[in-house]
């Protein structure tokens, strides 16, 4: 190989415990680059259509790009790529750690998982070989206790593992990554649970090669010296995404009580600063990263006392924080690692939780139905126990919870839809869209459902006095833009939170991988991924009315803050919708055009 890749998939067939390699396709490799984009070409061209997302056929792939495990600042990242149980559309779910570096080292880009085993099994992969273990015992344990017990059996091992809620087949249930960094999104948690795997354990000795070192170091360095004077790097460094929870409640649009207000009154006693104040007690990084944004939190006073973890983070803070009315930190870290150890995408779970809060509220949910919890904003021992009864399906209601939040409204009905907080399936994440109108097109039309990580607009719309953030005006642009551009990112793989030009992208990409991309080449890969997936949604179903908003965002308003009494309206809405269409050669349906297919070498899916 040239660099950046080992040139290896490795396929494991969990029914038959056979495993074989294939070459990768180093043509697909330079159209779709890796991670995000080549998986969504392997998903699209292996998996059956209408394949049952908890069936023995789906595939689960770990994935890596051409510049992981290189030294290129935050190339410790990996991708787990699916189709969602959540959603039935496609996922990719990204996550940090060690995990990923030490499957490039163990010569895998991609590993490809299918079938099912007929008992609990973990995977152990040692370089080239692979064995399979009996994983009865590890069933039933918790995530950090199956992470120290691999280590403990298998020696410094990294890991992918699930938890209870996994288990169970939870629609939003995560893949924990080395203890304590997760694959959270769309339940890719639900995928590996139905196949009965309860980890992967990874160890890697192989060296990780770059087609020009020399030139690939200096650029890699040079990038590394760029983030370290970033202006922003200092506060990220030092409070996390947490710094984000005292901006956003004083901008009016923190996610609080079931996305009713865009302001929390105990806003402070659960953001960063409380934080530093009262639980954080380090820091720390994933591999080969500087911007070092972990915080290592420890309970220390009140009936959670001794609780640890990293964490929480702003989405955790805001959907499982604010959103539930949850007035400290501590309360709110306690939940966090209960969602943690069980196996949660803490966003998702986040609406649940508030979701069932406002159905027990307006009497559509009783007491009885909830093993005689009375749930309520605020009240986190209720919740806890809720927590614990979705994880595990211990009652009809719990089982419907852990669908999620549409199919949960779809069965209880009386209007429950009013309040369902998600976009095709997947709960809103913490940035209400009412008080910055670019997030809402960047949720609806997102390639996972509500997602913030395809299109972050927040801050600039905020910030930049030439953009009005209650306006749909030059959003479409925007927004198609940075999903294109984060496309291809995601395809390297490196981290959102790295200030990396696209210039320094292509360059890295090249020096790693002896490609020729230009900036325009690159982020027509970006493009491409785009539209790849958007066909495959389509093929899987997807009918693209449901590219809108939640009723309550378009057409409830605020009754305090910056953001108080703005509607966005369906009509305004609409109109920027098909202006993006549009901007995306997509027809007025938002279905990609021949001509589209056709520039982007797509013609053979359409």
């Amino acid at each position: 190989m040239s660099g950046g890749y080992t040139g290896k998939l490795l396929v494991i067939d969990l029914e038959k415990k056979t495993t074989r390699v294939e070459p990768l396709n180093m043509d697909d490799a330079q159209q779709y680059i890796g991670a995000k984009g080549l998986g969504a070409k392997l998903l699209f061209d292996r998996l059956p259509q209408g394949t049952d997302p908890l069936s023995a056929e789906n595939i689960l792939m770990f994935t890596t790009g051409p510049l992981t495990g290189t030294k290129a600042q935050t190339a410790g990242r990996g991708t787990v790529v699916t189709k969602s149980p959540q959603t039935g559309l496609f996922l990719d779910s990204h996550f940090g750690g060690y995990f990923a570096r030490e499957q490039k080292k163990a010569g895998w880009d991609f590993i490809l998982i299918v079938g099912k085993s007929k008992n609990p099994v973990y995977i152990l992969i040692v370089d080239d070989t692979i064995e399979f273990h009996d994983a009865s015992d590890l069933w039933g344990k918790e995530c950090l206790a199956t992470h120290d017990w691999l280590q403990q059996r298998e020696g410094k091992v990294k890991t992918a593992v699930i938890g209870p809620a996994g288990e169970h087949l939870v629609k939003f249930s995560a893949i924990t990554i080395d203890g304590h960094r997760h694959a959270g999104r769309g339940g890719s948690g639900a995928v590996m649970g139905s196949k009965n795997l309860k980890a992967l354990a990874i160890k890697g000795t192989q060296n990780i090669a770059v087609n020009n070192p020399g030139k690939f170091e200096q650029i890699a360095k040079d990038v590394r010296q760029k983030i370290q004077e970033n202006d922003f790097i200092p506060t990220r460094r030092k409070l996390g995404t947490p710094y984000l929870v005292k901006l956003i409640n004083e901008w009016g649009f923190l996610p609080t009580h079931n996305f009713q207000e865009g302001m929390f009154d105990h806003a402070k006693d659960i953001g960063a600063e409380a934080m530093q104040e009262r639980i954080v007690v380090g820091s720390g990084a994933c591999w080969n990263c500087i911007i070092a944004c972990w915080n290592k939190s420890l309970v220390q006073t009140g009936p959670y006392k001794g609780i640890s973890l990293i964490g929480p983070e702003y989405e955790t803070l805001a959907l499982m924080g604010s959103n539930l009315g949850i007035k400290s930190i501590e309360e709110v870290a306690y939940l966090n690692d209960r969602c943690n150890e069980l196996g949660f995408d803490s966003i998702s779970l986040g609406g649940v939780l508030s979701f069932a809060i406002e159905a027990y509220k307006k009497g559509v949910l009783s007491k009885k139905e909830l093993n005689n919890l009375d749930i309520d904003f605020g009240k986190t021992k209720e919740l806890a126990r809720l927590i614990d009864l979705i994880a595990y399906r211990k009652n009809k209601t719990a089982t419907l919870l852990a669908e999620g939040v549409k199919q949960a409204s779809i069965a209880l009905g009386k209007d429950t839809h009013t309040y369902a907080m998600h976009v095709k399936g997947l709960e809103l994440p913490g940035y209400d869209p009412r008080g910055v109108f670019g997030m809402g097109l960047a949720y609806a039309t997102s390639d996972r459902g509500a997602c913030h990580q395809r299109a972050w607009t927040a801050k600039v719309e905020v910030l930049d006095p030439s953009i009005d953030r209650f306006s749909f005006t030059d959003k479409a642009k925007m927004i198609k833009d940075i999903q294109d551009e984060r496309a291809a990112f995601f395809s390297l793989v490196l981290c959102d939170f790295a200030p990396i030009s696209e210039e320094d992208s292509v360059e890295l990409l090249n020096y790693a991988t002896g490609f020729t991309h230009t900036v325009k080449s690159y982020l027509q890969a970006g493009e491409r991924i785009w539209n790849l997936i958007r066909l495959f949604n389509l093929r899987e179903g997807l009918d693209t009315k449901e590219d809108t908003l939640p009723p309550r965002i378009l057409q409830e308003a605020f009754t305090q803050g910056q953001v108080k009494d703005v509607v966005m309206t369906k009509e305004n809405y609409d109109a920027c919708l098909q202006e993006y269409y549009s901007l995306r050669g997509w027809n007025s349906q938002g279905i990609p055009t021949r001509n589209k297919l056709n520039e982007l070498g797509l013609q053979n899916y359409s």
